[in-house]
């Protein structure tokens, strides 16, 4: 999968998980947030795709994502930003169906 088509792949992976997604400018990399209510990740918006992909891929990797499709090159790209954050991966399962539960 190119670049390109992975950011694509996770930016979707975080809004299909009811998650707010926001590209901003800042002195910050990006991150996960609860705001009122409102579960968001922020992204710094001068990053590099591959950046940008980094910080998608690490936080979604502190989530379970036992019950969400997870293709496998986004699944790959999860673990390996897990392992570059030092984070030990919540469940990314492979092949099932889309069932998204609340964390509320």
């Amino acid at each position: 999968m190119k670049e390109e088509e992975v950011l694509s792949g996770l930016e979707k992976l975080v809004e299909s998980l009811s998650i707010q997604l926001r590209y901003e400018k800042g002195d910050f990399a990006g991150g996960y947030c609860v705001l009122e209510d409102k579960r968001m990740m922020i992204v710094n918006s001068a990053l590099s795709p591959a950046q940008r992909i980094k910080v998608l891929a690490g936080e979604l990797a502190g989530m379970n994502l036992e019950e969400v499709f997870v293709l496998p090159a986004l699944r790959e790209a999860i673990m390996e930003g897990a392992s570059s954050q030092g984070k030990a991966p919540a469940s990314v399962a492979e092949g099932h169906p889309k069932n998204i539960r609340s964390e509320n």
